[in-house]
């Protein structure tokens, strides 16, 4: 459950980001403060980056736990079966 809500927390941060970066992009007339205009993009790109990484070890994660937990329930139902046979 804890790392549904950080996977949760990075796609925030990756909307978030994305949505700054696409307004800079199409729209740079329309913000104001153009003196950091490289500054806050790469800080934006910077923070997409990490949040798309982060969501990848997370999945990673995700799938190596899933893959162990049916390893080990597959490993015990063949033992209860073995021994139901003795």
């Amino acid at each position: 459950m804890f790392l549904l809500a950080l996977k949760r927390s990075y796609e925030a941060d990756a909307a978030e980001a994305t949505a700054v970066i696409d307004t800079f992009l199409q729209k740079p007339v329309g913000v104001a403060d153009h003196d950091n205009f490289l500054k806050i993009l790469k800080t934006n790109f910077d923070k997409l980056i990490h949040a798309k990484h982060a969501i990848s070890e997370i999945d990673l994660i995700s799938k190596t736990t899933k893959e162990l937990n049916e390893k080990v329930q597959t490993e015990n139902k063949t033992k209860a079966e073995t021994e139901t046979k003795k």
